[in-house]
């Protein structure tokens, strides 16, 4: 039985970090250069400390051979398949939120409707996004979760280019990322930077 995940890489401490469940942390086991998360007895990550393999960034898609090093540090732990953390989709309403910097947002993934909560200036209607959904982890090892913002739903997060570590001037440097028309034939799929 394999297992879906996502995963990063953090350079200052030489680790991959895996993602598989969206739950908080309630229990860690040191094996060697594995550290495994669990909520209760439930697997919700793992760490891999002293990485033997060059990787040059930290925001990490289904390369084949981080899948492979991984698969083998971990073959007796778990089988992995690459999950999607990050979708492309459409903000189709933005509303300013009364006496906050925020906008209250609706964002078409295809599949669904989601309602985020936006603190960027560019946010707005019609402009294809970058989406963290639910459970998705983001490079700094922070987990996104549904929760509310001044009383409003928010369901995931808009990124911006330095939240998933992508390269200066790749995209916009400043808020969220803007996407050009090219990607409205791909709502709903994975982002790959």
């Amino acid at each position: 039985m394999s297992t879906k995940f996502g995963v990063f890489y953090n350079k200052q401490f030489n680790c991959l970090m895996l993602t598989f469940k969206n739950k908080p942390i309630t229990s860690s086991e040191k094996k060697g250069n594995i550290v495994i998360l669990k909520n209760e007895e439930e697997l919700v990550g793992i760490n891999i400390f002293e990485v033997k393999l060059e990787i040059n960034k930290n925001f990490i898609y289904n390369d084949s051979d981080i899948l492979t090093y991984i698969n083998s540090e971990l073959k007796d732990v778990i089988k992995l398949e690459p999950l999607e953390q990050f979708v492309i989709g459409k903000i189709i309403k933005c509303d300013a939120i009364p006496d906050t910097h925020l906008s209250a947002c609706e964002v078409d993934i295809k599949t669904k409707i989601l309602k985020i909560v936006c603190g960027a200036k560019n946010a707005r209607e019609g402009i294809f996004v970058v989406v963290a959904t639910d459970g998705s982890w983001m490079p700094n090892g922070m987990q996104i979760q549904k929760g509310k913002l001044r009383g409003y739903d928010s369901e995931g997060m808009l990124c911006s280019a330095k939240e998933l570590n992508i390269e200066e001037g790749k995209f916009n440097s400043e808020g969220i990322i803007e996407l050009d028309e090219k990607y409205r034939n791909n709502l709903g799929s994975e982002f790959k930077g």
